[in-house]
């Protein structure tokens, strides 16, 4: 039985892949469960085969039991920033879903709690682990395509009545912002690949799902330090299957997704390599390498290590999205913030 206990906070879907995760870990074991609907976190446990775990009466008594040491928190983008301000002063570490905060203050909050605790995070951009996320990130670690001038990333995905955040994600007070709720993964996406941070954006945007308090599709343009260019858009309206694209234009070369134009790589080439790879085109969570993410997370407990996903990090993704939001807001170009 593992050493790292770990409760999990929220019995919703992605709950489900946490738990499934750590019982696959032999370092991590899952030490209990709180949701606001017990019966919930029954069944999520159950699912799993989960038979020694406690169901929590409250976040507050999970926080309290010496025997967790990790919390992964899965509850809606809105309770994050209290329950990571309330997990780090409790000691915890922290695998933390995204959107983390729907603003810049409790970002803010957020990073100077886990900073004064010194506990690890990672947040749960979980395609890092996705089979061609790392073929992508092998061919520019070689060099195959040189340095990256333009970067496209889209997040299309219609998150309608049929999935099961729909009942939240409609609300602007809980999901944030259409980039915040999903998007965000496409710029996590483009920062890691372009591998520097972006300084101005421009973004337009607008909606067409009546249900939904915010627009439901936007694109942004990207300015970067480097002198990079790029673009992401998110569309929740999309009529087609899943799509996560992505397109990389390179000095020596091109990525499009898991075809790849290098020349000077591939000797003779003359038309697209493709590579057969399992690709980031469903937004179903079981579809999701959790395993990869968890395993992580774990590593970086045992270890004593920062992880490159930590929230110092994914800060500056949720600054860039930030910033998209006021430009399409506001009509004009944007100026990516920064937290001290």
């Amino acid at each position: 039985m593992g050493n790292i206990g770990v409760g999990i906070l929220g019995a919703g879907w992605v709950s489900s892949e946490h738990i499934k995760a750590y019982c696959a870990n032999p370092m991590a074991r899952v030490v209990g469960i709180y949701s606001r609907t017990p019966e919930a976190a029954v069944a999520r446990l159950q699912e799993a085969g989960v038979e020694d775990a406690r169901i929590y009466g409250s976040y507050e008594e999970m926080l309290s039991d010496p025997n967790v040491h990790a919390v992964s928190i899965c509850t809606p983008p809105d309770q994050h920033p209290d329950n990571v301000v309330a997990g780090a002063q409790a000691g915890k570490h922290m695998l933390i879903e995204k959107a983390v905060a729907n603003d810049g203050a409790s970002l803010a909050r957020m990073l100077h709690a886990v900073r004064a605790a010194g506990v690890r995070t990672v947040v749960s951009f979980v395609l890092h682990w996705n089979p061609e996320f790392m073929l992508i990130k092998d061919l520019l670690a070689r060099r195959a395509i040189g340095d990256v001038f333009y970067a496209e990333v889209d997040y299309w995905h219609n998150i309608g009545p049929q999935y099961k955040q729909y009942v939240w994600n409609v609300k602007k007070a809980v999901a944030g912002s259409a980039m915040l709720s999903a998007g965000i993964h496409a710029v996590d996406a483009i920062r890691y690949f372009v591998q520097d941070e972006v300084t101005e954006v421009c973004a337009y945007s607008n909606k067409h799902n009546p249900d939904y308090e915010y627009d439901t599709n936007i694109v942004g343009i990207l300015k970067f330090r480097n002198g990079a260019v790029g673009k992401v858009s998110a569309s929740f309206d999309v009529r087609s299957p899943y799509a996560f694209n992505i397109d990389l234009l390179g000095t020596s070369g091109t990525i499009r997704d898991n075809r790849i134009y290098a020349t000077d790589y591939f000797a003779g080439q003359t038309d697209w390599v493709e590579v057969p790879t399992i690709r980031p085109d469903s937004g179903d969570v079981t579809h999701h390498p959790f395993r990869g993410e968890i395993n992580h997370f774990i590593e970086c407990i045992a270890d004593g290590v920062e992880s490159s996903l930590n929230l110092e990090d994914a800060a500056k993704t949720h600054q860039v999205c930030y910033a998209l939001d006021e430009s399409a807001a506001s009509g004009h170009p944007a100026k990516v913030g920064t937290i001290d």
